[in-house]
Order: C-alpha cells, then structure tokens, then sequence
C-alpha cells in the first residue's frame, strides 16, 4: 500500500504548471463595447435643460435623457413618440400617452405632459424657443407672465390622455411642433424637488439613460435604467478635434462627431471609419433662372462638388448641371451660417472656382428676406424661399460621426445627437 502513493504525486506534479497559469484579464480600464461607450465633446454642456440647449453637447445628453411627444423620422415625415393614439378635431388635439417607465422609476402620465408642457414658459425657466413653439396654446400668455402656473388650454381627462387647445385650428404642421426637442418631456416635480441643482440631482426623462456623474471640466457619465444600447456611456470633452482623433486612434474613444470642415483633418487611414448617419431632408442649390444680372454657374460637374466637399462620404444626389442653365461667368452664393454641411459645400465651391465664385454667410433671417424681396440669386439650403425658385437637389443631409468598427449599427436623431440606444456591436 505504501508504494500506491506515489503515481499520485505524479499526477500532482504534471497538473501545477496549468494551476500555476492563470486565465487571461482584461485590463480594468478597457470595458466591453457592449456596457461602456465613450464619445467625444467638444465643451462643457451649458444647459442639461432641452428648454435651453444651445449646443452640440447639450443636445447629445438631452436628446438622450429626454424625449418629445413625437419625433421626425428619417424620411422627413412625423410619427408617435410618447403618444400612442391622437386625434384632431377643430382646434383641439387629444392625445393619450404611453404608460412608459421614467428614469427615476415612475410612470409616465397625462399630468406629467401636461405639467412638462407649461414648465419651459415659466418666467424661472424663461425658454424663448418654448414661447415661440406654444405660443398659440390657449393660456399661455397667463403663464409667460407668471400669472399661472399651468396652461388653461391643457386639461388632463384621465390618466393618460389630455387635450391641448389652440386659437385656431389644428394642422399637423402642429405636430411637428410637439416634436421639436426644445418640447421633450420633463417632468415638474423633479425640478421642484430638486431646486436650482435639478439637473445635477433629478435628471429624469424617458430616454433610458441617467446622470451618473459629472466632473466640472472633464467628463459626465450616463447609466441605461432601460431599453437597448450599452450600460454605461462616458462623454469626454477635447478641446481640440486633433487630440479627439488622436485618442480615437488609441482606442481611448468610441465615437466623435465631425464637423464636414473637418474632414480634412481625418486621417486618409481612418477615412473609412467616418459614417455618414442619415438625416431629414436634402440639400440644393436654390436658384432663380431669370434674375436679372443673374450670377451663374461654374463649369465643374455636381457630383465632383459635392465629393469634393465630403471626401467622397456623403453621396450627390444631382450629376449635372441643368440644361438651360448659362455656364461659367461669376456667382455668389448665400448659405445659412447655420448650416455646417451646406456651408462647406459652398466654401469648396469657392475653392474649387475661386474666379468665378464667391460666398455670403449669413443668418436664416437675413436669407429667407433676401430672398423673398429677390434680392440674390442663388443660394444654398434646404427649401425654396424664392417667390417662384428652381431647386437642384445637391446632397443628402447627413450626421459625420468617426466610429469605431466594432459598431454594427449606429443611428442619430433629427438635430444630428447621436442615439446611443442605436448602438450595437457586432457579435
């Protein structure tokens, strides 16, 4: 029996080298694509209130958090958002809304929209887009001016359906209103509880995604409470979208946004990597044919513009140039200031052609008079401002985001935000 022991030993020996091996870790500072996200900014949010988002960075987190009655799809076209039935009648729009989840674990309901509604017209909140968006709402000069709190014109009929009443009556162009972002629901109880630090404490929308942390000047942290999309999405402000792509390259960064003038700076090697997320609405160069002393058009095709301007990543919609078009003496062409992607396709038309074209900026105010008043004759943008103008479609409207590959799906909403919900990973 005493000789028996020593096959065992045997086997001991043979098994330490693999006991000795422990598995592989992932570093800690390297999470799953699936439950950690980390996208550029470029600044500080001003705002996390929709009512007064100003920027691309308060615009990503508020799209995210919060969300509008209704949304504008891809094509253009208005669908049901937190609605789940509506109906018109005269000057009256009824509404029943979703039973969804709020991030702090309540229910959304009609009190809730109602509520969320007349909050951004407060004179404490004092949103200038709010007024001009609801402004033929009945009560809401009583609520501007701080005479009531809510809007007489909102009544809740039951849990989850209200009636909203205008001055006069209802279009769908109304809905469109409601889904405008500077709308997106948020609920007054939260920022009464809250007081003047509510969007540090209750930041409570339906997005899905809940304020984790924030550190002042560096980086704010969302947690999903619900839905699709990764766990866990970190926004890392740059101050430069050189650095950004730097960090992007060393996988410090899942994602940044590109403005289309700064394709340029976007490495040839990485090129492929910028996506061109769909947007509503195209682009095209609005002209008037028989102005007098009319500025025409150069001699390049379209489709090399357009290429030109987006290296190659958003697609023209337009080959040539129409046939009774006059060609190459000089033009100038006015862009809306506001409009990155139809600004760098006029100031690379001006590149391209510096002899024959030249480029006005200016504010969509400024534009749509000169316009109206046939004052210029051709300019860049989305429709015809012109009493009787031709349209040549030039490109698509897209969102230029720098991703990562491991994204199968990435997608954006209506304002160019990035969906963090959308994004998935390939498997």
């Amino acid at each position: 029996m005493r000789g028996r022991w020593w096959p065992w030993l045997l086997l001991l020996l043979a098994l330490i080298p693999a006991l000795l091996i422990s598995p592989p870790r992932v570093a800690e500072n390297i999470a799953s694509p699936r439950e950690n996200v980390s996208v550029a900014i470029f600044g500080n949010p001003n705002m996390l209130d929709p009512a007064l988002a100003s920027t691309g960075s308060d615009w990503t987190i508020d799209s995210n958090v919060f969300e509008p009655l209704f949304r504008i799809a891809e094509y253009g076209g208005i669908v049901s958002n937190l609605v789940q039935h509506y109906s018109i009648s005269g000057k009256q729009l009824t509404l029943e809304i979703k039973p969804l989840p709020l991030d702090n674990g309540q229910q959304l309901t009609a009190s809730v929209v109602a509520g969320a509604l007349a909050r951004p017209l407060w004179p404490s909140v004092g949103s200038s887009q709010a007024q001009s968006l609801l402004n033929s709402v009945v009560g809401v000069r009583a609520v501007i001016a701080g005479k009531e709190q809510y809007l007489s014109g909102i009544a809740v009929t039951g849990t989850s359906t209200l009636t909203i009443t205008l001055t006069h009556a209802i279009g769908r162009g109304f809905l469109r209103t409601l889904a405008n972002p500077v709308l997106s629901i948020v609920p007054v109880a939260d920022q009464v509880r809250g007081g003047s630090d509510w969007q540090f404490l209750n930041l409570y929308g339906t997005g899905g995604y809940q304020l984790s942390t924030w550190q002042p000047g560096g980086e704010l942290t969302f947690l999903k409470t619900h839905g699709p999309g990764p766990g866990t999405v970190a926004l890392v402000v740059y101050k430069s979208f050189k650095k950004a792509v730097l960090s992007f390259r060393n996988g410090a960064i899942s994602a940044l946004p590109v403005n289309p003038a700064q394709l340029t700076q976007v490495p040839g090697s990485l090129l492929k990597q910028v996506r061109a997320l769909p947007m509503p609405g195209n682009l095209f160069l609005v002209y008037r044919s028989h102005a007098p002393r009319v500025s025409v058009y150069p001699l390049l095709s379209p489709r090399r513009w357009v290429t030109t301007s987006f290296r190659g990543r958003v697609p023209a919609l337009a080959g040539g140039w129409p046939g009774h078009m006059p060609m190459g003496k000089p033009m100038t062409v006015y862009v809306n200031q506001d409009l990155p992607q139809a600004v760098q396709l006029a100031q690379t038309l001006a590149k391209l052609e510096p002899k024959r074209v030249t480029v006005q900026e200016v504010n969509l105010s400024t534009l749509t008079s000169l316009a109206k008043n046939n004052q210029i004759a051709a300019y860049i943008g989305q429709a015809d401002l012109f009493k009787s103008g031709t349209m040549m479609p030039l490109a698509p409207i897209r969102s230029l985001w720098l991703a990562s590959p491991v994204f199968a799906r990435m997608g954006v909403y209506a304002n160019g935000a990035l969906k963090w919900h959308s994004l998935t990973v390939n498997k």
